[in-house]
This record gives structure tokens, C-alpha cells and sequence, in this order.
């Protein structure tokens, strides 16, 4: 019978683009210029959008990366004046050389003196971005990047939830903390599923019309998938793979469609965390086969693709891209 089976044509890849889910264009040439040896245009980039929490974050992070293997230099620097951004990027290039030390493995694999280097760095950025809250008493960021801070040094969950509520004070929709959140309360990180799907399920009903933070919804979804994947995985269930693929994101459909109408019927302006957002909406209604939804989301992610759902789908890291193009090309013209 297989001679007479329909071959299945080949999937298209797609000129992906890979870590650069934003749109930023100066904070692109201060990226350029921090590997150029330059920090004058990283720290006037970040002094510019201190009343624009989102954005600040943004160009923290993305800065903090071009930044790992100088965290010192730059706390050395910090120590000679009073820039509150100069405190929180130190601060961050700490944070990003201890995950960049620690790997994106889970903690089993991770050796003993490996995790003592990343606990070590990461201690190094805790001063900075108190000093760096000081200075601006009322920017989110730093208690951000403190949070994230906490998730790797596994400070008690009293800390954590200190940090979330001074987080929430100063901004209550902020992007990258409800992400971080999300992952301390998760399973994986000593929290419960159900825990972690409550907060998830709350940040998209309190979040207001038109703002991306209610993709914590499809977030949530995707870590209990992932459990689920590994498991069969480790099956080595060729069956239970494909089964959980065809009918996981089905299941859960109606209230991630819920969340993303209330961001997309309501344009909010664009949001430094729009594309990311675009992600996981794309990759859950792609998989749900709900083409429509797919299709908006996959036209808005404009291929720009973040690892995160799209490596959890993929069955190999090597994967992802052609993952992502399978999916992809199922709703849009390859």
C-alpha cells in the first residue's frame, strides 16, 4: 500500500529570524556600540526611557547580554558616580553571565562547581540593582531583575513574594516580571501547576484591553505541555508525542482565544513585548488548528521567532526552525 500513500510535500523554510523579538532601532546601535567597546550611547538609552517601564526593560535585558564577561568593569565604573542606570545595567550583566555560566539545562544537569560559579555571580548582582532602586525609587526594573535575582539564588518564597509586590506597586502589567513570576510558581521551579495556571489565568483577566501581558495564558499552557512532552519523550512514545500535539492546545483553546481577543480587539499602541507575545499565540492556535487565529499571530510575529514556545514544541533544539516553518507554512504562503 505505500507505493499509492500521498507523499507529503517537504516544509518550506522560512527566513527566520532568531533572538530578536523587538523593535527597537537605537537600542540596536547601543547594542553595536557596547561590542564596539563604547558605553556612552547604552547608558543614554536607558536614561531616556525611565518613565517607559516596558521599554526599560526591553534594552536592559537585551544590553545586560552584550554586557556578559564586563559585569566588573562596569560595577567598578558604577562605583565612581551616582548613574542609576549604569548601577542597574551592572546589576543585569551579572544576572545574564551567571545564566550564560549556569546553561539553559535543567538543574540535574548541572554540575557541582558549575552551580557554585553561577550562585556566585548572581550574589554580585544583587547590590548593584538595590543601589540602582535607590536612586530611582520609583522604577520597576530593577526590583525586575532583582526578581529574576531571587529565581536563580532560590531565595525563599517570602523574598519572591516581597519582590512581586514591590514589582506591582511601580507597575502592574509589566511584561518581563509576569514572565518571571510565572516560572517561580511554576513546578519546575518549586511551585504547583495549579498555582502557576491561577496567576496565569488572573494576569489575563486583570490585564487591560489591548496590552500583551495576557499571554501569560498560552505561557502557562506551554510549561504544562512541555512536562507532558518530556514524559513522553523519555517514553519514547512516538504515539503519545503526536497525540499530545493534535489535542493539548485543542482543549484549551476557547480561553487562550478568550486572552487574545482582548489584546488584539483593542489596540494598545505598539509594545516592546508585542512580538514575543505574537509567539505564543501563534504556536498555541497553530497547534489548537484554529487557522484564523494562527494566521493573525503568525503575520504578526513576521517570523521572528523566540525560543520560547517554539523550543518546547520541537522534538530536538536542532529542530526549532524547522518546527516552526511546518507549523508556519500549514497557515501562511511559504
Amino acid at each position: 500500500m505505500g507505493m499509492f500513500r500521498r507523499k507529503r510535500p517537504a516544509a518550506v523554510a522560512r527566513e527566520v529570524v532568531r533572538d530578536h523579538t523587538y523593535d527597537d532601532a537605537i537600542l540596536d546601535i547601543a547594542a553595536e556600540e557596547m561590542d564596539a567597546g563604547h558605553l556612552r550611547a547604552a547608558t543614554t538609552v536607558l536614561a531616556e526611557c525611565r518613565a517607559e517601564p516596558e521599554v526599560r526593560a526591553l534594552r536592559v535585558e537585551v544590553l545586560g547580554e552584550h554586557a556578559i564577561g564586563h559585569a566588573d568593569e562596569l560595577l567598578e565604573l558604577a562605583k565612581t558616580n551616582t548613574d542609576p542606570d549604569l548601577w542597574l545595567l551592572a546589576g543585569t550583566a551579572f544576572i545574564r553571565e551567571a545564566w550564560a555560566i549556569r546553561g539553559a539545562g535543567r538543574a540535574d544537569s548541572v554540575g557541582k562547581d558549575r552551580f557554585k560559579v553561577f550562585f556566585a555571580t548572581l550574589r554580585k548582582a544583587v547590590g548593584p540593582l538595590h543601589e540602582a532602586a535607590k536612586l530611582l525609587p520609583e522604577d520597576a526594573v530593577p526590583w525586575a531583575q532583582l526578581q529574576t535575582a531571587g529565581l536563580g539564588l532560590q531565595v525563599d518564597r517570602e523574598q519572591k513574594d516581597e519582590v512581586w509586590r514591590e514589582i506591582v506597586r511601580r507597575c502592574a502589567t509589566l511584561y518581563p516580571a509576569h514572565w518571571t513570576r510565572l516560572q517561580i510558581l511554576a513546578a519546575k521551579w518549586g511551585g504547583s501547576a495549579e498555582e502557576m495556571m491561577a496567576f496565569a489565568q488572573g494576569s489575563a483577566d486583570h490585564a487591560p484591553p489591548g496590552d500583551p501581558v495576557v499571554a501569560m495564558l498560552p505561557l502557562a499552557h506551554f510549561e504544562i505541555f512541555l512536562e507532558q512532552f518530556e514524559e513522553a519523550v523519555q517514553a519514547r512514545s512516538a504515539l503519545k508525542i503526536a497525540t499530545l500535539k493534535m489535542r493539548y492546545f485543542s482543549r484549551v483553546r476557547d480561553e487562550i482565544a478568550q486572552a487574545a481577543d482582548k489584546w488584539t480587539r483593542t489596540p494598545g499602541g505598539p509594545h516592546p513585548r508585542g512580538l514575543q507575545a505574537h509567539n505564543l499565540f501563534a504556536a498555541a492556535f497553530a497547534l489548537a488548528d484554529d487557522a484564523p487565529r494562527a494566521r493573525r499571530h503568525l503575520l504578526g510575529m513576521r517570523d521572528h521567532v523566540h525560543d520560547v514556545p517554539w523550543s518546547y514544541v520541537a522534538y530536538l533544539a536542532d529542530d526549532l526552525e524547522k518546527e516552526y516553518s511546518e507549523l508556519a507554512n500549514k497557515y501562511l504562503d511559504a
